[in-house]
């Protein structure tokens, strides 16, 4: 899998007496088919002195790629075409010198079970071609985080309530979950560079450029990770507990899981909706959750429930679920910011 253009370098030339030119790979040229006269889209990255090139209509021709699957163990093929779908590609061809192990075959159908829109198209006993299917223009990406958002939430409330009946089967159907986030993340991250790479996709996905991007990456990767968190309470409900939790502990897990999801939910809502108002409103449903926390913690401390570690593991775990909140609302601040430059003023030195 090599790099489709390597960094290059180019002068810049002085044409005129006010114009600066440089020339752009004869590589890159022709695979967008550009001639003399046409258009060139340039787009400044808002935070560095980066500029972004693409025709003004980009080649929508499917990326294809081909990986060398000789050397490879099961595990590092199923990471590799994990890897291919999420950069964007639209076939991925798996060869092999000799046949294909019968592993390393699994290993792909387990990574076309796990990624959205991925399909064998092709396949011998010495190569595999999958191809994904998935157009950006059926998705946004607001929709699509919200989405991912509401999943994680329905994760965490199943997480806690097999927490609170010492439920181990209800525990397990949360793990089995969680095949659902990350195909929703992978496919999230399938757009985000696809976009990255074409941003004339920026209008339909429904976000812009630069920091809108990469925000929305950073927040979905924090959902991901509570989601991750769930997972962990629900193997606390399944391996440490065998009997429902006592009630003054049951409400205080209730009341902390309460406010986190109250925290997490205006949160995300001020990532979409960036305005400075719900970015406030998220500050201070986060300032609850910290009260109701330490008022949990405080309270388990003083009636040592059985098991106590188990139980003060939980909370712990739920602070961990609301740092990744704040790091979601880092990122709708910034958001915030942009959509109201009059809240905040910047200068050079």
């Amino acid at each position: 899998m090599k790099g489709e253009y390597p960094q290059t370098r180019r002068k810049a030339q002085q044409l005129g007496s006010s114009t600066l030119a440089v020339t752009v790979p004869a590589e890159w040229a022709h695979h967008h088919d550009i001639t003399k006269g046409d258009q060139l889209i340039l787009q400044r990255d808002e935070n560095s002195s980066s500029l972004l090139v693409t025709p003004e209509e980009p080649a929508l021709t499917e990326t294809k790629t081909t990986i060398a699957a000789e050397t490879m163990s099961a595990d590092a093929l199923s990471r590799a075409v994990v890897t291919q779908y999420i950069l964007g590609r639209g076939f991925i061809r798996i060869e092999a010198g000799d046949t294909l192990s019968s592993a390393q075959y699994d290993a792909v159908l387990d990574a076309q079970r796990r990624l959205m829109g991925l399909g064998i198209v092709e396949e011998s006993a010495t190569h595999i071609t999958i191809r994904c299917s998935v157009d950006p223009g059926d998705f946004d990406l607001p929709t699509l985080f919200g989405r991912l958002g509401r999943t994680e939430a329905t994760i965490r409330s199943s997480a806690v309530e097999a927490l609170l009946a010492a439920d181990s089967d209800a525990a397990q159907q949360v793990r089995d979950r969680s095949l659902q986030i990350e195909k929703l993340f992978s496919l999230f991250l399938r757009l985000v560079f696809t976009t990255y790479r074409n941003p004339q996709l920026n209008q339909m996905v429904g976000v812009g450029s630069g920091f809108p991007l990469i925000g929305y990456r950073s927040a979905a990767q924090d959902i991901a990770l509570m989601a991750g968190i769930a997972d962990r309470i629900a193997v606390i409900a399944a391996e440490d507990l065998v009997e429902p939790l006592p009630t003054r502990v049951a409400n205080g897990v209730e009341s902390v899981h309460d406010a986190l999801g109250a925290a997490a939910e205006s949160v995300r809502e001020a990532v979409v909706d960036p305005e400075y108002s719900r970015v406030i409103s998220a500050h201070e449903r986060l300032h609850t959750f910290r009260e109701c926390s330490e008022a949990a913690i405080e309270q388990l401390e003083d009636d040592r429930p059985d098991p106590l570690l188990a139980l003060h593991r939980c909370h712990i775990l739920f602070e961990r679920s609301a740092r990744h909140t704040e790091d979601t609302l880092d990122v709708a601040t910034h958001l915030a910011f942009r959509e109201s430059p009059d809240v905040v003023t910047q200068s050079n030195p």
